[in-house]
């Protein structure tokens, strides 16, 4: 498993947002009931294709507040019922994966990839999956973990 090392720059998503954990989350539920009624509104102000699914800390412990949504200009006006949140730009591990390899990618990321890296995550930025337009379950989908060299402190 060898990503590719990226640079992003800063971003805005709007999306459906919901306090979760991870592991044990109903994302069916959280996509098609939380987001996919703001779909064709947030798509009209999408800046670029596809969807994205972003990991926040929160001071919960195991805990996330998870964004389904799409990349915006930073001065959209969220649309009621849904958030304007930053992506904070910086060095992401990028992971290819498929819907059916989704949840064994994330592990192994944190399981193998990380602990021999040379890296540690960014706990200040979150970590997102990107869901190309046009999804099938098949089709490529990316992992992106914030990260820093491991000797940064």
């Amino acid at each position: 498993m060898q990503p590719e090392i990226v640079q992003l720059p800063d971003r805005f998503v709007m999306g459906y947002v919901a306090r979760i954990e991870p592991m044990s989350a109903d994302y069916p539920t959280l996509w098609g009931q939380g987001f996919d009624p703001y779909d064709e509104s947030v798509s009209a102000l999408a800046i670029e294709p596809g969807y994205y699914g972003v990991y926040y800390g929160t001071e919960q412990p195991e805990m996330v507040d998870f964004v389904a949504g799409m990349i915006v200009d930073a001065d959209a006006t969220p649309i009621e019922g849904l958030v304007l949140r930053a992506l904070p730009g910086g060095s992401y591990a990028c992971f290819p994966c498929t819907m059916g390899t989704l949840s064994e990618t994330w592990g192994a990321i944190y399981s193998q990839w990380l602990p021999a890296s040379g890296y540690r995550v960014d706990e200040t930025r979150p970590a997102f999956e990107y869901f190309p337009p046009g999804m099938d379950p098949e089709m490529t989908i990316w992992i992106l973990t914030a990260i820093m060299p491991a000797e940064s402190q």
